[in-house]
């Protein structure tokens, strides 16, 4: 029987426990800017949030208390290569190029 209260203590006292916001551990010693993986594996990048947590200090119920963290978000995306200039024709006109080569033989036979 004094196992059983033993047991059901522990698990009560974990109840107690601060839980971490979703995707927070990820960024646990990073900046912003920086990877990081979600929860659910996918990567991102560390970003700057707000998150809650409950206040226990003036007793119950407790106040929720927000503060600034970082939460690993949706990864950033590279910037675009910049396009350069071309010299390649367009589509079109290597088609209407290839047609008039074409037609040309077949005048010539």
């Amino acid at each position: 029987m004094t196992r059983l209260v033993g047991v059901l203590a522990l698990l009560a006292s974990a109840a107690w426990a601060d839980i971490p916001p979703a995707d927070t551990s990820g960024c646990g010693g990073k900046t912003a800017g920086e990877t990081c993986k979600k929860d659910d594996g996918s990567e991102g990048s560390c970003v700057k949030a707000t998150c809650s947590r409950n206040d226990y200090s003036n007793g119950p119920p407790p106040t929720s208390v927000q503060y600034e963290c970082l939460k690993c978000g949706a990864a950033v995306a590279a910037p675009a290569p910049e396009k350069k200039n071309s010299c390649a024709a367009v589509p079109a006109e290597s088609v209407l190029a290839l047609l008039l080569v074409v037609l040309s033989r077949r005048r010539s036979r």
